[in-house]
C-alpha cells in the first residue's frame, strides 16, 4: 500500500542544548554490544514492526555483515531492572556527526517514560564517542509521543518532507521476516541433518 508519510529530521548541535530526561541513569542502564546480523535484525524488528519499519527487513545476512563492516556503527541495549526494554543505534560519519539511526522501546514497555530516558543515554553516548552534532528523523508512521520526546530532549527540526511511500501490509511484514531466518539457516546450518 502506498500512502504519503511525513519524515521529520530534527538536530542537537551541541550539549548545551540537550536536555536529559530525569533520573534516566538511576533507572536505566545500557550496554553496548557487538554489531550481529541476527541480534541487529531482532532488536530491529522488535521496536520496528509496529510502526510498520521494513527497510532492514529486506536486508540478508550478508548485507547487514557488510553495513556493519563499512560503517562506523554502534549498538546499546537498554535495560531497566535487567529487562531489555528496547535499544539504540548509532551511525558517525567522517565529519563525526552522529546518527541516530534506529532508536526505540518494544511496545510492552511503552508509556511507561522510557523512551525519554533510553533516548537520554543516547544522546549522551553519542557525545561521549566524540559527536559533534547529533540527528535523527522520525515520521508520521512512528510512535505519536516520538516528536514530542525528541522535542523534549533538546532536538531542533531541521528539515521536513512529504512523499509517497510504500507501507507494508501484517502479511508482508510477516513474509520479509520470514525471509531473513531462511537466509540466516541457509547461511550458518550445517549441509547435512542427521
Amino acid at each position: 500500500m502506498h500512502t504519503k508519510v511525513k519524515t521529520t529530521y530534527m538536530e542537537l548541535r551541541n550539549h548545551e542544548e540537550f536536555k536529559p530526561k530525569n533520573g534516566f541513569r538511576q533507572r536505566l542502564e545500557v550496554r553496548e554490544v557487538d554489531n550481529d546480523a541476527y541480534l541487529n535484525f531482532v532488536l530491529f524488528a522488535g521496536v520496528g514492526l509496529p510502526w510498520r519499519w521494513s527497510s532492514r527487513l529486506r536486508w540478508t545476512p550478508d548485507e547487514w555483515a557488510e553495513y556493519f563492516s563499512s560503517q562506523q556503527v554502534f549498538t546499546w541495549l537498554g535495560f531497566e531492572s535487567k529487562k531489555l526494554i528496547g535499544y539504540f543505534e548509532i551511525e558517525f560519519d567522517r565529519q563525526m556527526d552522529a546518527e541516530i539511526k534506529f532508536f526505540g522501546v518494544f511496545p510492552g514497555y511503552m508509556g511507561r517514560g522510557l523512551g525519554g530516558m533510553l533516548l537520554s543515554y543516547a544522546i549522551e553516548c553519542a557525545w561521549s564517542r566524540g559527536a559533534k552534532r547529533v540527528w535523527l528523523h522520525t515520521c508520521s508512521n512512528d510512535s505519536e509521543a516520538a516528536i514530542g520526546n525528541y522535542l523534549a530532549r533538546g532536538f531542533r527540526v531541521f528539515k521536513v518532507e512529504e512523499k509517497s511511500e510504500h507501507v507494508p501490509g501484517t502479511s508482508e511484514l510477516i513474509d520479509l521476516s520470514a525471509k531473513f531466518f531462511e537466509n540466516y539457516i541457509k547461511k550458518y546450518s550445517p549441509d547435512e541433518r542427521p
